[in-house]
């Protein structure tokens, strides 16, 4: 059965879940929806236009992408890392788009680390480019430190407290010695981090005018609607459709369902465990998913930690996935 085929065709189709009852669609915190969401070309690049606020004559019109690819790069050991959404455009510019339900104590670092590889890979990108290949062999020597415009992009369903109140902030490499002088402008424009704070955004925008605003507010909005979300614009409304709970396919709803149970049963750990060591009123009473996650973070094996903890081994890769994400 195709994503869009109407529900009430005759088919073998399951019964749709009952942690889904009730919504028109699939929320697209999660990674399986925000997938679906994205996942035409058109709609993509709309999306990235949107976020970057490029200009017309700047606008990226054709990419290709990937979803939930392994990148791996050996420096001189494999290190493997996965992009939500891994795109590359007929202009050379490569981009990551993360989807992200939970803090981590190495946010920051992941962001950076992740902006690493991604550099690393858009140069081998460029370098085999036609582009690039068509150039006079000494061009390509000149050029063979030249890096192709990187951008990282953070959609965060956690507070990032961004200064002074807003929804989103860029990053980019400044000089110290400009900025005290009051002129931070970039010293190296071509590598950029854009970061959204969801949350904060639906905190302040009731509604949504301007393309960005749109895209943010389908993201926040469409998991909680119980009603249909008519949107003027074609791209946004068939995006909807691809997460519309009566019209997707099996494989899609079974996705979405592990991706929010597994959400909700560590929620659920961390909160009891919370909970446990308030009433003991000691560092030791802390629920052994909060040990675990702290373990995971540090690095150490998922049997070190399963025999420290007492948890199983298949529950802390469930813990696991959750802070790779």
């Amino acid at each position: 059965m195709t994503q869009n085929q109407d529900a009430n065709t005759p088919t073998t189709r399951k019964e749709i879940p009952e942690i889904l009852r009730g919504k028109r669609y699939l929320d697209p915190s999660y990674d399986p929806a925000f997938y679906a969401l994205l996942d035409d070309e058109e709609a993509l690049a709309d999306f990235i236009n949107s976020l970057l606020h490029l200009e017309d004559g700047r606008k990226i019109k054709s990419m290709k992408y990937t979803f939930n690819q392994p990148l791996i790069l050996r420096a001189p050991e494999a290190k493997e890392i996965k992009f939500d959404i891994h795109a590359w455009t007929e202009d050379n510019r490569c981009m990551d788009i993360e989807i992200q339900r939970a803090s981590h104590p190495f946010f920051t670092d992941r962001v950076l680390l992740y902006g690493a590889y991604l550099t690393i890979d858009g140069k081998i990108k460029m370098d085999k480019s036609p582009e690039f290949k068509a150039l006079e062999e000494n061009e390509r020597k000149r050029r063979r430190y030249q890096l192709p415009e990187i951008v990282s992009i953070w959609l965060c369903n956690f507070p990032l407290r961004l200064e002074p109140k807003s929804f989103r902030d860029t990053w980019h490499l400044y000089s110290d010695n400009a900025v005290k002088q009051g002129n931070p402008v970039p010293v190296f424009d071509k590598m950029s981090y854009i970061l959204i704070d969801l949350g904060e955004f639906s905190r302040i925008h009731a509604k949504a005018e301007s393309r960005e605003e749109q895209w943010l507010y389908l993201l926040t909005h469409a998991g909680k609607a119980n009603a249909s979300m008519d949107f003027a614009d074609p791209i946004l409304q068939k995006a909807l459709e691809r997460i519309e709970i009566g019209s997707a396919s099996d494989e899609l709803l079974s996705s979405q369902v592990d991706s929010m149970v597994t959400q909700d049963e560590i929620d659920a750990r961390i909160a009891d465990g919370v909970v446990t060591g308030r009433q003991q009123g000691i560092q030791q009473g802390m629920d052994s998913s909060l040990t675990a996650l702290d373990l995971l973070s540090k690095g150490t094996p998922v049997a070190t930690i399963a025999k420290e903890t007492k948890l199983s081994e298949d529950y802390i890769r469930q813990l696991q996935s959750r802070v790779a994400k």
